[in-house]
């Protein structure tokens, strides 16, 4: 059988596919399938430095056959009590877990940082993922991500103290995630998980007003595939050596596939999982299905081969 084996700068997993942070619950997966079978490595929900309720009712939109919005807010119980009961729980599955971080200050993010590696669950933590979607404290509340001097602040404040493996996640809501990718490498980034959910809104006719109580919230689904594909082979193209996670839209092999073409190492799936919670077996049977038919041992070759030329 071909191997699935994906390597991410200094890391190695037996799969390129994830779950994107937020959108799986290990527990519930597991009664599906064996998780260590058909994933590389799990993803935890965006935890942050204290506990949130998130934003106010309503904060989800499902957009049939489209996907759905959400303005959930980074809802959860904090940094401390993720250590203690969450963490461990991710990383009974044998499978190699991912920690996802935001928090509203550069401070935070530092003292987060060293909480976290401190803490005596920490050393099953292969690698820290950057949500820089939350707002800024100290930019009037703009999203640190859209801020290439912000990102690259952040991003060297936290990796001064960070012992694992870094990942920044991109937010699509900007003109160009180049120049921030380029801010967040040069503060020593060593992978980018491209994209974040695209901003968007949805109008509920009978009651003549905004879905969402916040108005817009972010898009995800199958429309965000393109989107992303999009940032990928820029990034891939301007930053050649960057491991790359792609996120957006993946529902498929095909889905898979066409990441992995455009430049990324390993991918991750959040809305379809919703619908179907055996997409990861799935997609694991087409792409070893793929590779029989293209005689192919490995993924490596098609890693990028159609990221065009500079």
């Amino acid at each position: 059988m071909s191997s699935l084996v994906t390597t991410i700068g200094e890391l190695t997993f037996n799969s390129p596919l994830m779950n994107a942070s937020g959108a799986f619950n290990p527990e519930a997966f597991a009664r599906c399938f064996p998780l260590a079978e058909s994933m590389g490595a799990l993803v935890m929900k965006t935890l942050t430095p204290e506990s949130s309720k998130g934003n106010a009712q309503q904060r989800t939109v499902a957009l049939p056959a489209l996907g759905m919005l959400n303005s959930i807010g980074l809802q959860g119980k904090g940094i401390a009590q993720g250590l203690e009961s969450e963490l461990p729980a991710w990383s009974n599955h044998g499978v190699p877990v991912v920690f996802s971080l935001s928090a509203s200050s550069v401070e935070a993010f530092e003292q987060a940082v060293v909480q976290i590696f401190q803490h005596r669950n920490a050393s099953v933590i292969q690698a820290l993922e950057l949500n820089l979607s939350c707002p800024n404290v100290h930019a009037g509340g703009s999203s640190f991500g859209s801020s290439p001097d912000w990102v690259n602040t952040v991003v060297s404040a936290v990796k001064a103290v960070c012992p694992v493996p870094l990942w920044v996640k991109l937010t699509p809501n900007v003109t160009s995630v180049l120049p921030i990718a380029e801010q967040a490498l040069l503060a020593g980034a060593d992978g980018l998980v491209a994209i974040n959910t695209v901003l968007g809104s949805h109008i509920d006719v009978r009651r003549k007003k905004a879905s969402l109580s916040r108005v817009s919230g972010g898009y995800s689904g199958v429309g965000m595939k393109p989107i992303a594909l999009h940032h990928v082979l820029q990034l891939a193209q301007a930053f050649p050596q960057t491991p790359i996670i792609g996120v957006g839209g993946i529902q498929s092999a095909t889905d898979v596939i066409e990441f992995l073409m455009a430049g990324c190492s390993a991918v991750q799936i959040g809305t379809q999982a919703f619908r179907n919670p055996w997409v990861f077996p799935s997609v694991t049977k087409g792409l070893q299905a793929f590779m029989k038919a293209e005689g192919l041992e490995n993924l490596q070759p098609i890693i990028g081969c159609a990221v065009p030329k500079i």
